[in-house]
């Protein structure tokens, strides 16, 4: 029997990724990138890091073979969540340690892009190095200090898929750079939409899409689909009131 569905070919994927991330480096260690493991790395005003990171895809998830790569900004204080950061300052910082995040493909208005490492490696380099050289790279230049931030965040909203906490890390930065009526006002401005949110998932419910078969789990609520469509679920969760709560009290804002 012909066998019309041929396996990919083995490849080394450990090297194909090193040769990648040598050939993205070569491009950006001129603007103060370092190379720490699968981390490129670099640090504005003194301590805000800029990261570029490769993320190979997991066997077990069915993502062997293919290539992500992950962008990320940490702000000392409001990774920390404290305005006066006391950890010592490390070499350089993981892109899940960052609180302004994104992808490739994302940030140039796509979707997410995992590049297929059995496919030509040149062509694989030059797409994520012209990503970057346009998205990238001019986003990391305006976003380059705490006044910058917060000035400009809002104009990268493809880069920062952590949006929902602007106003609470806005405060963070202002308590930092020791303005703490301006911090309390955009923390009273974070609560009282997360209070309203839990009010209306409470009342309202959110909706989820489910195909049929599917089980979700939320709370006491234990749904499993009859049929594909948007299903209701009702648990709101108050921990994360409860943790602005004790939050307000470590920062003297209440």
């Amino acid at each position: 029997m012909l066998n019309f569905f041929k396996k990919k070919t083995e490849i080394n994927t450990t090297q194909i990724v090193d040769e990648i991330e040598a050939a993205v480096y070569e491009c950006v260690k001129q603007y103060g990138f370092r190379k720490f493991g699968r981390t490129l790395h670099r640090f504005v005003s003194g301590d805000i890091s800029q990261v570029i990171h490769f993320q190979s895809g997991m066997p077990s998830h069915g993502m062997s073979g293919l290539l992500c790569v992950n962008l990320g900004i940490r702000i000392p204080e409001c990774s920390e969540r404290t305005f006066q950061p006391q950890a010592e300052k490390k070499k350089y910082y993981h892109e899940y340690e960052c609180t302004i995040r994104s992808r490739l493909g994302i940030v140039s208005g796509k979707q997410e892009t995992w590049y297929d490492l059995h496919k030509k490696t040149d062509k694989t380099i030059k797409s994520i190095i012209e990503e970057i050289d346009q998205y990238v790279l001019p986003a990391y230049e305006i976003l380059n200090s705490r006044d910058a931030i917060l000035a400009h965040r809002k104009d990268y909203p493809l880069l920062d898929n952590m949006d929902h906490l602007i106003s609470l890390e806005e405060c963070m930065i202002y308590g930092y750079l020791g303005n703490i009526e301006k911090a309390k006002q955009l923390f009273e401005e974070y609560y009282q939409s997360a209070v309203d949110e839990y009010n209306d998932i409470k009342t309202n419910g959110r909706k989820i899409y489910l195909k049929k078969g599917e089980r979700i789990i939320s709370g006491k609520e234990h749904i499993i689909a009859d049929k594909d469509g948007y299903y209701t679920l009702y648990t709101a969760n108050h921990s994360h009131i409860e943790y602005l709560d004790e939050l307000a009290v470590k920062l003297g804002l209440r």
